[in-house]
């Protein structure tokens, strides 16, 4: 009887193998064809002028006196990715925010007061610009006028940053899918009191022309309805966070709250949305900490409002936390007791101090305004004891305040507003180094799809550049869905 043939494995399984090895193949050429992923929501949170200290003197005082932390460490760096950015600019080595802001958004290095114009002239496309080709929605947040340097380099092109008139022209070109901010001033017709423009050009109208809803204060910007929205909510500048309370200005969180519920809405692209708090700038050029120290907790209860979206979309959503240069060269420290080589007694910065600046409640603008263009020693007495109780102005101090006396060699030198700055640090163990921008390198804190590219020691022009490579993807990625 024969036996049944013993059928061999070994046939059966090299035809599996070969198989299972060309499936492989196909797979792994079929992800290759596929794009990395890339974000469909970008935020761009930029805290105009601040350093690495204003941002820790700010993390020490809330966690002192608020006992919290900030969202930009716990929620961005410690989740994310942390990196170092050079400052400067093509022909100085402490830049503006003109020149600052272009490399940020363009990609390339820009001469001092120059608007997305490289050095060597050429005119790059934007960030937003980009984006928008892409199909995705575009937005722009400030608390400065929104024709100021930081925005205005994200949407426009203008060889000098104070051609304000232009760069608000340039908007309606571009047409942004949201802009809010300040800088009503350039939006309204020569003729209308308050205006600045040179022309008569009625811009609030010619955008409600283009389908924008237009919104003028906080409580309009609440009710606000439509893809498409204009908010101008001052005049010039909206007002430092430490005297909003009281106005109908939004703030900024509440400006990145309204603005991602009409980004969002029936959204299927995505969208970049730039945010800026320019009033750290503006706090830090008069020396005024008590200003910036509010100013960097609303930049960061924005940076939050942010967060909170990225909790919803983790897989589809980058946000980048930075700044565009430092001012001041701020810090605390140890000094003498006082001014003399024998009394050798060494004081320090202490929490106590944090309470002291806590008990300040206005900006020093303000109490510039209060003391008048003539300040007399009797206003400048009843101000510190109405505002800086507990402060003391050193005779020298006031005697220059007085005479209004230049403080320093610096630029954006206010007399009256420098002496009380430097009051308040002498009181504190604060030091300010200038009223001006430095060449301090600043961080790029970044979380979501994308966020390593953000990491290590970089040019500020690789910020746009990594932000081109990633929209350059998802323009790949969208024309291999068709």
């Amino acid at each position: 009887m024969r036996r049944p043939a013993k059928l061999s494995l070994l046939p059966v399984l090299l035809i599996a193998g070969v198989a299972l090895l060309g499936a492989a193949v196909q797979s792994e050429r079929k992800a290759a064809s596929v794009p990395p992923p890339s974000p469909k929501y970008i935020f761009i949170f930029l805290s105009d002028g601040a350093g690495i200290t204003h941002m820790e003197i700010t993390r020490m005082y809330s966690r002192i006196i608020h006992n919290e932390g900030l969202n930009v460490v716990d929620k961005i760096m410690k989740q994310g990715s942390i990196g170092l950015m050079t400052t400067h600019a093509a022909n100085s080595l402490s830049t503006d925010s003109a020149a600052a802001a272009t490399a940020l958004a363009s990609g390339c290095k820009a001469k001092i007061g120059a608007i997305g114009s490289c050095e060597d002239g050429t005119i790059p496309k934007t960030v937003l610009e980009i984006a928008k080709e892409n199909g995705m929605r575009i937005g722009l947040i400030t608390n400065s006028t929104l024709y100021d340097a930081s925005p205005a380099a994200f949407a426009g092109h203008v060889p000098d940053r104070t051609l304000y008139g232009p760069i608000v022209d340039q908007y309606l070109k571009l047409e942004p899918d949201l802009l809010m901010g300040g800088g009503r001033d350039e939006f309204l017709p020569r003729s209308q009191p308050g205006s600045r423009r040179k022309d008569d050009s009625d811009m609030i109208g010619a955008f409600v022309k283009r389908g924008y809803v237009y919104v003028a204060d906080k409580n309009e910007l609440a009710r606000a309805r439509g893809a498409k929205v204009l908010g101008l909510f001052s005049l010039g500048e909206i007002s430092f966070e430490i005297d909003r309370h009281g106005t109908n200005e939004p703030s900024v969180s509440d400006m990145t709250r309204a603005a991602i519920r009409r980004l969002e809405e029936g959204n299927r692209s995505g969208f970049v949305l730039f945010i800026e708090d320019e009033h750290v700038d503006s706090a830090a050029h008069l020396l005024d900490i008590a200003s910036l120290i509010q100013e960097y907790r609303e930049f960061d209860r924005a940076v939050g409002v942010g967060y909170e979206f990225y909790l919803r979309h983790p897989e589809e959503t980058l946000i980048l936390v930075t700044s565009d240069h430092e001012i001041g060269g701020l810090g605390f420290t140890q000094a003498l007791e006082e001014l003399s080589v024998v009394n050798r007694k060494r004081i320090a910065a202490t929490e106590q101090d944090f309470k002291k600046i806590q008990s300040i409640k206005i900006s020093l603008k303000k109490a510039a305004e209060i003391l008048g263009p003539n300040p007399t020693a009797e206003a400048v007495d009843q101000l510190m004891r109405d505002h800086f109780n507990g402060f003391i102005m050193a005779p020298d101090l006031k005697n220059m305040l007085l005479n209004k006396q230049v403080v320093a060699r610096n630029l954006y030198t206010n007399p009256v507003v420098n002496c009380l700055g430097l009051m308040i640090a002498n009181n504190i163990q604060a030091y300010w180094g200038t009223t001006a921008h430095t060449n301090q390198p600043v961080f790029v804190a970044a979380l979501g799809v994308g966020s390593e590219r953000f990491r290590g020691y970089q040019d500020n022009t690789d910020f746009a550049k990594h932000l081109f490579a990633l929209l350059k993807k998802k323009m790949v990625a969208r024309e291999a869905e068709r």
